[in-house]
């Protein structure tokens, strides 16, 4: 049994690990490492906003290559050029795990196969914001398993 000193202790450890979202928090870098180390050589994505965010973005990968990607919502899109961009993966993680001043982060979920952010939401006081992976697909780089 824990004395008087020993239980206020305990409750400080408790609470900057929580602080810090250290011990139980949403673990980016685990995740990511899983997303790293399992990511399939091809699949489709569709993004959405959620909260003040607004629109999807769906996105075809190849190996280390976005080949094909659109702008709007399920079944109206708006293609456009694929330019040299960074992983859409890659880009939800730092997006999710980004920190603000204006917002904290409310929620986060992980997919349990690859490990990507499935969806994360940022309190922002009135109004928040977040992302949502509303299709994927993996094994292919054809857009249109996601476009519908």
């Amino acid at each position: 049994m824990l004395g008087s000193i020993g239980m206020k202790t305990w409750g400080l450890v408790v609470m900057g690990c929580w602080l810090l979202a250290g011990c139980g928090g949403p673990d980016f870098d685990e995740n990511r490492e899983k997303w790293r180390a399992d990511r399939p050589a091809e699949y489709v994505i569709s993004i959405c906003g959620t909260g003040f965010e607004h629109g999807c973005t769906l996105a075809a990968v190849s190996g280390d290559t976005v080949v094909a990607v659109a702008h709007g919502a399920s079944g109206d899109w708006t293609f456009a050029d694929a330019p040299e961009q960074m992983d859409p993966v890659e880009a939800l993680f730092d997006r999710a795990a980004h920190e603000s001043d204006d917002c904290e982060l409310d929620s986060v979920r992980f997919d349990d196969r690859y490990g990507y952010v499935a969806d994360y939401y940022r309190n922002c006081g009135v109004e928040g914001s977040g992302e949502r992976v509303t299709c994927f697909h993996p094994d292919t780089s054809d857009v249109t398993r996601c476009a519908e």
